[in-house]
């Protein structure tokens, strides 16, 4: 089923209201197509229904509290919690093990390139919690990937306008893009940042 149509219009009608519950939802980890809705709201701004900056952080106030939702609920309920909302077979699954894994040796790369992919991003914030990685480490890279992320969708609506469901198309061929964002993340990261974390 088409989620965009419906999400859509709920955006026309509550505005930033229906973006922040769209973009927290997504980010907490129901399947919703969030960054879509980014894009396209951004494109209803250019043509003066919505202003583009307050798209820009209320998109940023809603992933952020979404992955943060997740991160603290499992920080503070542990895998119990998972296990009573009927996530069992999931954590114990082999490929969330992986995943943790990559998570337990990579956590600042992982929980930033992941912010991009909307079906890993919630798990990689269940791990954080789970795994109690310190809040410090785990929101400073959540925030800058979804600074990233939320900027990339708000650029392209802002930059195809009416055209942004032709570009939504090629999103997912995008990864040049996030790529070079990663890459000077990470420098920002090795030069500047490394010393406080």
């Amino acid at each position: 089923m088409n989620l965009v149509g419906p999400l859509l219009s709920y955006v026309l009608i509550y505005k930033y209201l229906a973006i922040f519950v769209i973009t927290y939802l997504g980010a907490l980890a129901f399947p919703l197509p969030s960054g879509t809705v980014v894009m396209a709201s951004t494109a209803f701004a250019t043509q003066g229904y919505l202003s583009v900056p307050l798209v820009f952080l209320t998109a940023l106030l809603g992933n952020v509290a979404g992955d943060n939702s997740g991160y603290w609920l499992t920080r503070r309920y542990g895998v119990r919690f998972l296990h009573f909302i009927g996530l069992k077979k999931v954590v114990t699954s082999k490929s969330y093990g992986r995943l943790y894994d990559e998570v337990d040796r990579h956590p600042i790369l992982i929980i930033y390139l992941s912010r991009f992919m909307t079906g890993i991003a919630p798990a990689v914030n269940v791990i954080s919690g789970t795994t109690h990685l310190p809040f410090k480490r785990y929101i400073t890279f959540e925030f800058l990937g979804e600074c990233t992320e939320v900027g990339f969708f708000c650029l392209a609506g802002y930059f195809f306008g009416a055209n942004w469901s032709y570009i939504n198309q090629f999103s997912a061929e995008s990864w040049i893009l996030l790529l070079s964002g990663a890459v000077l993340t990470y420098l920002v990261w090795k030069f500047i940042l490394k010393k406080n974390f």
